[in-house]
């Protein structure tokens, strides 16, 4: 009897499939699992910075400027012939828009954020053109309604040194955002009202133009300045650098803690990765939104 012996087969034949290693497919699985936790973690990261945008823009800008403003307040109540940059300067009134602001030496983001800003440069009251300028949208938005203004609305405009004046509203109109000649400081005593008019990313400006009207009070000799008469008045948006690189430091700590809640997530729950990472996300949030207008319309 003839007995047939089984072929040899060759391990290293590509053929034949390898013995399946239970360890390695294990953990295999358990890398895949992971990877997809992680994937949804960045997507919920995401999505919950997005959501914490929106609720501040919402709830914490109109509130920090009401902050702010209140603090302008108490301080315009002090009488004085000399102001700085980002104090109390002005106190404008809109009887018909029941608009009751103090005004902020200077109008770049930083004073904006806490009501109307008187623009340097521009004439004080009573000594030529009065720039004001003011948010549509974010913050308070003290100059959303100035659309609404019509031809001989009253607007004042008080000092610190308790000098009122008077100014009648002549002309509301809407200027591309070349046209800053309406910001020229000599001639004759005006105010000039300045918002933003289209959308985020619009330069278009809506501008309220107001002659002085009625009797007008003497400006005291020690406060008289001398106005220039250049045509060159610069841009509408006047920011400083610095605002652009806290935008882009927020927006680089804020990707940093979505990364770090993803990674946190592979080896924690997801109750440890957010108290670490969330923190992180939303002081990027932070800084991101106040510093919006480094390439918004600053008057947005």
């Amino acid at each position: 009897m003839t007995v047939v012996e089984p072929p040899q087969l060759d391990p290293l034949d590509p053929g034949v499939p390898a013995p399946a290693d239970p360890e390695v497919d294990q953990a295999e699985g358990d890398e895949t699992k992971v990877g997809g936790r992680g994937g949804r973690a960045v997507v919920v990261a995401v999505l919950a910075a997005v959501l914490v945008l929106l609720m501040l823009i919402v709830f914490l800008l109109p509130e920090s400027a009401s902050v702010r403003q209140q603090h302008l307040r108490d301080e315009y109540r002090e009488p004085t012939t000399e102001v700085a940059v980002g104090e109390a300067a002005l106190l404008i009134q809109i009887p018909v828009l029941g608009l009751d602001q103090v005004v902020t030496r200077g109008a770049e983001p930083v004073q904006l954020r806490g009501g109307p800003g008187w623009r340097e440069g521009s004439a004080p009251p009573g000594q030529g053109n009065t720039v004001i300028l003011g948010h549509s949208t974010l913050w308070s938005y003290p100059f959303g309604q100035l659309d609404a203004l019509v031809g001989g609305n009253r607007i004042f405009v008080r000092t610190r040194d308790d000098r009122v004046y008077l100014y009648k509203v002549t002309e509301v109109t809407k200027v591309d955002g070349d046209a800053t000649e309406v910001m020229q400081a000599d001639g004759p005593t005006r105010l000039t009202l300045i918002t933003s008019a289209g959308g985020p990313f619009s330069s278009e400006r809506l501008v309220v133009k107001a002659a002085a009207a009625g009797r007008q009070p003497e400006v005291p000799e020690d406060v008289r300045v001398a106005v220039s008469d250049t045509d060159d008045v610069g841009s509408f948006d006047e920011r400083p650098l610095s605002g652009g690189l806290l935008l882009l430091a927020g927006a680089l700590v804020a990707v940093a803690g979505v990364f770090a809640l993803a990674n946190l997530r592979r080896r924690y729950s997801a109750g440890v990765a957010f108290v670490i990472g969330g923190p992180i996300i939303a002081i990027g949030v932070v800084l991101v939104l106040f510093n919006l207008n480094s390439f918004l319309p600053v008057t947005y």
